[in-house]
């Protein structure tokens, strides 16, 4: 019932905002609407504890030639205006303050062929200071065959905090079998107003267990080049994912294990991670995406 309410809020804001910029909405396109809530927790001996809840929801304006896109969420502002989300295995950064915000904006699919895609985001971050930012992701694969795929990403961005950025990217990924698969993924952020290279790199194998059930494992290093500690943190964590309810809920397990460090004059100690969640989707994301 909670997963119907939602998507019939989703769909009717969709076909309202659809008729703005023409004679009538399409309702064709407000039921094909598409996102997630999502409620985690998460213990860590070095950061402590953390609740969160994220929610996104992404429709397609096609008034405008179907090139035109509204997105809406609450999640943070770094993992989305600066292109770092870390996918279903993302925790905090040492360093990493929690700024979930209230996002909301348009997108537009500049150029679109099977290996190149471009995308013009424009939208505000937190409503009672509504803040700024603007991006475009340039994403291309370099190269792909039965078994390994190369695909590039880069993201220049500004916004009220950073002003001009750059983010890039890479995806090595290789298939080891049906049902699993070895990614090597590696990012960095550069800004105005940070110093140094803000940098991720992580090994992670993926595994289907069938029946939507899931499992990934990661090893990853991150830092800073000009940071106090240039090496922030690295670890290995697992997550394990479960369907209920038909597929309308997902749970998730998350275990984790690092040698963080702030301070270079302290000593690097072990921490343990243990975060448990639930996903609620809605709609149907479509095959192209």
């Amino acid at each position: 019932e909670t997963r119907r309410r939602v998507q019939e809020t989703v769909c009717g804001a969709a076909f309202w905002f659809d008729g703005l910029f023409g004679d009538k909405g399409d309702i064709a396109a407000a039921r094909s609407s598409y996102g997630r809530v999502e409620l985690s927790s998460e213990y860590s001996q070095f950061s402590g504890s953390t609740t969160r809840l994220r929610f996104q929801a992404q429709v397609r304006l096609p008034a405008l030639e179907n090139r035109l896109s509204a997105f809406v969420g609450l999640d943070n502002e770094d993992d989305f205006v600066r292109d770092r989300s870390q996918g279903r295995l993302r925790t905090r950064t040492p360093r990493q303050i929690d700024r979930d915000e209230f996002l909301a904006g348009l997108g537009f699919a500049n150029v679109t062929t099977e290996r190149f895609q471009s995308d013009f985001r424009v939208g505000v971050r937190n409503i009672r200071l509504p803040k700024i930012f603007v991006q475009n992701r340039f994403s291309y694969i370099a190269y792909s065959d039965e078994e390994y795929r190369l695909l590039l990403r880069s993201t220049p961005f500004w916004n009220n905090r950073d002003g001009f950025g750059l983010t890039s990217s890479m995806d090595l990924d290789r298939a080891l079998r049906q049902d699993f698969l070895l990614r090597w993924a590696s990012a960095a952020t550069l800004t105005q107003e940070t110093e140094g290279l803000d940098w991720r790199t992580a090994l992670i194998l993926y595994q289907n267990l069938r029946g939507a059930r899931a499992l990934a494992h990661e090893g990853f290093i991150r830092g800073a080049t000009r940071a106090a500690e240039p090496l922030a943190e690295y670890g290995v964590r697992s997550i394990y994912r479960h369907p209920f309810l038909q597929e309308r809920l997902f749970g998730e397990l998350v275990l984790g294990y690092s040698w963080p460090r702030i301070d270079p004059a302290l000593p690097r100690e072990g921490t343990y991670l243990i975060g448990l969640g639930v996903e609620m989707p809605f709609g149907t994301r479509p095959e192209t995406q």
